[in-house]
């Protein structure tokens, strides 16, 4: 039996996981970005989070149509990869893949050019919400509860249209550029730091010395 679907507002205010609109927050959740411009970002998308692991996906912004450039983690299920929004329309970068389903996925392979594709089976559907039971059952419930859907294979089915759950399928399309390491200068100030430093140290040996 399909759950009650009480009005946006009302969910809204029940829901336990907000969506990140504070700037510290969202500063936060972006900091990734920053280790993929320093030239870490393989290393980063090396590291598994509950099940899943973090990539970096450019999409096309809906109105300005440049390079959006933000942190998801990538479900992998089967020979399928995924993407889940547990914000749903309120996050910016579903809302763009939506409008511009070609994007580029940054992971532990290299840039990747991918389409988003809704989920179109049931059963794969049902699957999918399992797997995610695994990644954080609490952030699932919620997000169940905010989107007034049962947490139950049948219910879970009847609504698979309304779960924000995009499979990332090969394109060939041109993708929008991914994030250049444009930071990896950074890298180079320690190193001439220490050098000063060892040059200043031997010209004081040198000096006292003479």
């Amino acid at each position: 039996m399909t759950a009650t679907r009480e009005p946006l507002a009302e969910r809204l205010d029940k829901w336990s996981i907000r969506h990140p609109h504070a700037p510290v927050m969202r500063r936060l959740l972006g900091g990734p970005v920053f280790f993929w411009r320093l030239g870490l970002g393989r290393l980063v998308a090396r590291l598994e989070i509950r099940h899943g692991h973090l990539v970096l996906l450019t999409v096309t912004g809906r109105s300005s149509g440049q390079p959006r450039h933000t942190p998801v983690t990538a479900h992998v299920l089967g020979s399928g990869t995924y993407l889940w929004c547990p914000y749903g329309d309120r996050a910016q970068w579903y809302r763009n893949l939506l409008a511009n389903p070609v994007a580029t996925v940054q992971s532990t392979a290299g840039p990747q050019v991918v389409r988003a594709v809704r989920i179109e089976d049931d059963a794969q559907a049902v699957e999918l919400i399992s797997e995610l039971r695994r990644f954080d059952v609490t952030f699932l419930r919620s997000y169940l509860d905010t989107e007034g859907i049962a947490d139950t294979p049948e219910d879970i089915a009847t609504n698979r249209e309304r779960l924000h759950l995009l499979r990332l399928e090969p394109a060939e399309e041109d993708g929008p550029p991914p994030l250049e390491a444009d930071l990896v200068w950074l890298w180079l100030l320690p190193v001439a730091a220490v050098a000063l430093r060892a040059a200043r140290r031997f010209r004081g040996l040198g000096s006292r010395r003479g």
